[in-house]
């Protein structure tokens, strides 16, 4: 399961200038990882493929996606623009080929002489879609037009494992989902089990001499929790931590109240034991090293293939998840840092020795730099200029976005650095994205040294009022500059 990553041969200036030194980029993502489940930042949680990435490599300890549900996030990432730009707003969003905004990853790949595979999901939403520049690709779950899917390949596997979810309800995310249980299918009848099986004998057929593009995307640790039997075994239920509750008596968000199915979880794990508690947290970190092991699995055939000799590898998640916390929250739909921040990583062979290895960045960075960052490294010229930057060579920040379109008279967006969070609640604009002073309906602010729980808002009080106030400054200012891309 150990990662080894050869030492760089290359220089930044000799990247991409031909065939023969263009790196490959290795691109894996998972699905509602938080941000914490991550061996290198929480003992608990066992991740050596990750921890190992990240001692060869960057870990940057405040990345944050920018919209905390999968559709968009994941648009956001493939297309390299906010969620205000791609027009994707929520999980039942989308956009059809014929309306897509910009290129995608795969596509600035494929046209630049590169092999495109790409295995599990995407998400592109609620439009059946083409493979949008993936010459190679399976999925397991949303069919592509193009595309190789478990349902075709191996029906009797999906249909076993569709009649073990079905009791964890829509998106497997109800509170069987969440509690969990050990599941009685092997790995291979599981969609992330199936996709890594395609990917490892791709791999050791593949002969192709073009650098590759390769994707990988899990739909776990997002729930249910219904992990293959043998990662539980790695963890003591008994001492697990979980959510510790604020103390309230009622829920206190201003921007995502009455959005998290609310009247489901709550009742429910007011009442759960603390052995319940415990299992469901357990089975999240047990996914986690489910999917960790996987992805060790594949970045080993990939080494013995010789393709991680010249490579960069990227690891991100597309948003966290709350696992109970701030009142029994449960999945994503909100601002808090359990559901926007996720861990990210950039490692690999062919990064440029100015950065160094086994760095801990605390820069503020966002899944949207994702795609600067790859096409740097291969020399890609976009021919635009992204609203992200390359991880290669960040450049000053004063914060992070991410964007909640989740009611239909309600927006909310979220300004952080390492040290605090505004939030702010707009009256939803619908003919016209600009957003003013005027627009604000209500807001959050947090002092994120002090209290990471992010339990005591502070908005509007005396002692931080000039902090809120350049912070309101700085978000309504890279809204501005949102609605005028590309003009």
């Amino acid at each position: 399961m150990e990662i080894q990553c050869t030492g760089n041969t290359n220089k930044q200036s000799d990247i991409g200038e031909n065939d023969s030194n263009r790196p490959n980029v290795i691109f894996i993502m998972d699905d509602q990882h938080r941000w914490d489940a991550l061996g290198k930042v929480n003992p608990q949680v066992i991740t050596p493929t990750l921890d190992s990435l990240a001692e060869k490599g960057l870990y940057f300890s405040q990345a944050v996606c920018q919209a905390p549900m999968c559709v968009p996030s994941r648009n956001s990432i493939m297309f390299g623009l906010y969620p205000n730009q791609t027009g994707v707003f929520r999980n039942s969003g989308g956009l059809p080929d014929s309306l897509m905004p910009a290129k995608t990853m795969a596509q600035y790949f494929q046209e630049a002489g590169y092999e495109t595979a790409g295995f599990g999901k995407t998400h592109w939403g609620k439009y059946r879609t083409s493979t949008r520049g993936f010459e190679t690709r399976y999925v397991s779950e949303i069919d592509e037009e193009g595309a190789i899917s478990m349902s075709s390949v191996n029906p009797a596997a999906k249909t076993r494992y569709d009649a073990e979810i079905g009791p964890m309800g829509a998106g497997e995310e109800n509170n069987l989902g969440y509690l969990g249980f050990t599941s009685k299918l092997p790995e291979e009848d599981h969609r992330d089990g199936w996709i890594t099986k395609k990917v490892i004998e791709y791999l050791e057929k593949r002969d192709d001499e073009r650098p590759l593009f390769f994707y990988l995307s899990y739909m776990k640790p997002h729930a249910g929790h219904n992990v293959p039997e043998g990662y539980e075994e790695l963890y003591d239920s008994e001492h697990i931590q979980y959510a510790e509750q604020p103390p309230w008596e009622e829920d206190r968000s201003v921007h995502a109240k009455g959005v998290n199915r609310r009247e489901m979880y709550e009742p429910y794990w007011k009442n759960a034991t603390e052995e319940q508690w415990k299992l469901m947290t357990m089975r999240y970190y047990a996914n986690v090293t489910w999917i960790d092991d996987m992805m060790g699995r594949t970045l080993h055939t990939l080494r013995k293939k010789g393709l991680l000799d010249n490579a960069i590898v990227v690891y991100t998640s597309d948003h966290g998840e709350m696992l109970g916390e701030q009142y029994y929250r449960f999945n994503k739909y909100n601002l808090y840092d359990g559901s926007v921040r996720v861990p990210m990583i950039l490692s690999g062979s062919a990064l440029p020795d100015s950065l160094g290895i086994n760095r801990v960045n605390d820069f503020p960075v966002e899944n949207i730099d994702v795609m600067p960052t790859v096409l740097e490294v291969a020399g890609i010229n976009p021919g635009i200029e992204l609203p992200g930057q390359s991880l290669l060579g960040l450049k000053k920040r004063n914060g992070t976005f991410s964007a909640l379109h989740e009611r239909d008279d309600e927006a909310a967006f979220m300004w952080r650095n390492k040290e605090y969070k505004l939030i702010l609640v707009f009256n939803r604009k619908q003919s016209a994205p600009e957003y003013t002073k005027n627009d604000i309906i209500g807001g959050e602010f947090y002092d994120l040294t002090n209290d990471p729980n992010e339990w005591y808002n502070l908005y509007d009080q005396s002692e931080f009022r000039e902090k809120q106030e350049q912070f309101t400054v700085d978000l309504l200012d890279h809204l501005y500059k949102m609605v005028r891309f590309g003009d």
